[in-house]
């Protein structure tokens, strides 16, 4: 459970599509617009390790946005807790959880 609910900042990272290499296109990360988002709900959720080929550690957490919350995509990107988390998925439509509750996110974080 976790210890303060609704009482977490995170910053939301948007970073626009530029042409990479190749005319492919890639999201500009050095140039991401930042968006603090205050009284959330974050809560680690799993840890996994792996040591095959490299060491490699996945940890996972959940987002619980205010109602009044910015709408995240799958494309961004959450600052919190000091690490920078990928969007795990595509977030949780709010209607599903009720008409006070804001989006849920789950976060991914692959280091290694």
């Amino acid at each position: 459970m976790p210890g303060h609910i609704g009482r977490q900042t995170i910053v939301l990272l948007d970073a626009p599509l530029i042409t990479g290499d190749y005319n492919k296109k890639v999201r500009d990360w050095e140039h991401a617009t930042r968006t603090p988002v205050y009284g959330c709900t974050v809560d680690y959720t799993s840890a996994a390790e792996s040591r095959e080929a490299r060491d490699q550690t996945i940890t996972a957490a959940q987002l619980f946005m205010p109602r009044r919350a910015p709408r995240v995509s799958e494309w961004q990107r959450v600052e919190w807790d000091g690490r920078t988390w990928e969007v795990d998925g595509v977030p949780r439509d709010t209607q599903a959880a009720g008409p006070l509750s804001g989006q849920t996110v789950r976060l991914l974080e692959v280091a290694g």
